[in-house]
This record gives structure tokens, sequence and C-alpha cells, in this order.
């Protein structure tokens, strides 16, 4: 799903936002990657461009919060396939029936893929997709969101 403007709004006026990354599967973990330093790897990036991070225990309104999703595939001829997906959910409602509430609806979602490596370039890949679609992030954000 391409950002579009009508995503983009979806991130207007947000108090922070908190970061969310999914358990990694063993694999992953054998392979160096670990859900914290992930975590703080993006604060640090959205904090770097003045983006407030709340913490895991902070709940304003709409929850809003960045989810980063990391998938691989095994080894396979000496290569290993792996997707990064980074998306934005907050509570939504339905403007037919605002009684209806959808806990964790996706409002905004980065260009992800599918990408093959070797497995000694697998974390260093797996950053830069992650830097990267952070980063598209950031610019949705600020085009809603001056500085």
């Amino acid at each position: 799903m391409p950002d579009n403007s009508q995503d983009r709004q979806s991130l207007r006026d947000l108090d922070g936002v908190r970061v969310s990354i999914d358990p990694l599967s063993p694999d992953l973990k054998a392979r160096g990657l670990s859900e914290e330093a992930l975590r703080k790897t993006v604060e640090g990036q959205l904090e770097r461009d003045g983006i407030t991070v709340l913490n895991a225990g902070t709940f304003p309104v709409g929850d809003p919060f960045l989810s980063v999703r990391i998938s691989a595939s095994a080894e396979n001829s000496g290569l290993i396939g792996f997707g990064v997906e980074v998306n934005f959910l907050q509570i939504v409602f339905m403007r037919r029936n605002p009684a209806v509430t959808f806990n964790r609806g996706c409002t905004w979602s980065a260009d992800g893929g599918v990408h093959l490596v070797s497995p000694a370039g697998l974390r260093k890949s797996i950053s830069e997709q992650i830097s990267k679609q952070v980063a598209e992030f950031i610019a949705a954000y600020r085009s809603v969101n001056p500085k």
C-alpha cells in the first residue's frame, strides 16, 4: 500500500509515537538480532528528527504506535529471503457508526518488499530496510507536522 496524502493526514497532531517490534523468530535472534536493539535504533531515528517517542506505559489519545515486523526464510542455495514491514497503527472509528471502535487500525504503511541476501549480509540489509522505511514514516509525519 503506497503512502498517500489521506494516509498522511492520520499522522497529524500526534502527541508522540510508541515503537513496537514484533517478536523475532529464533533464527533471526540466533543471527544476532534483538527486539530491544531494533526498538532503540528506531526510537533514536525518530528522536533525531524531533518526533516524541512515548514509552510502553504511555497511552495517549488513539494509542498511536509504529509497528516493525521482520520475517525471514530459511537459507536456501546460499540466500535468505526477508521482508520488513513498518506500519503505523492507532485506534480508529467507523465514520458511519462512531460507536464501533477498531483496536489498532493500520492508517499508514511504508513501501516494503521481499529481499534476497547472503546470510552474512542479513543483519545489515534488515537494518538498512528498517532505516529506509522509518525515514518514509518521518517524511510522511513531517508533511503534516512541520517542525
